[in-house]
């Protein structure tokens, strides 16, 4: 009976992680777009600086892991099935090409517009990892409608 409620668990906590997923890249976007606009005097303050870094190593964490660190061993080994790690492989993959195709984006407009490395930072770093959020939880989310 124990091993059904921990299958049960691991099955609806897999359903809302798309979901907190998706959340997560909405807040993350949000927060760019916050600042970016403000004033390029008030964007260098340690404390924004300090947020985003903040929120991109926990992301990066929870796209390492697939997230619910907290949630026991064996509940985590359920939800961290193989369509799991093939669907967080995946979105990793796509998360770097992301990285790759907007730095260089962001090298060639600076040709034409110069940024700061802040700025430039911020855009490259921001798209992939949100890319790769936004990817995990639309392949679980798949992963749950079909499975």
């Amino acid at each position: 009976m124990v091993e059904v409620d921990r299958v049960e668990k691991a099955e609806r906590l897999g359903r809302s992680r798309s979901r907190v997923f998706f959340v997560l890249a909405m807040v993350f976007f949000a927060q760019q777009a916050a600042y970016f606009a403000s004033p390029a005097a008030s964007r260098a303050s340690p404390l924004q600086i300090g947020a985003w870094f903040v929120l991109v190593i926990l992301l990066l964490l929870l796209l390492a892991t697939g997230g619910f660190l907290f949630k026991g061993r064996k509940v985590w080994d359920l939800l961290n099935d193989e369509t799991a790690r093939t669907n967080r492989a995946a979105a990793q993959a796509l998360g770097f090409w992301v990285t790759i195709i907007m730095a260089l984006a962001v090298y060639v407009e600076s040709i034409f517009d110069p940024l700061t490395l802040n700025e430039g930072l911020h855009i490259i770093v921001t798209t992939g990892v949100g890319a790769a959020l936004i990817s995990f939880a639309v392949r679980e989310r798949r992963a749950h409608q079909i499975g």
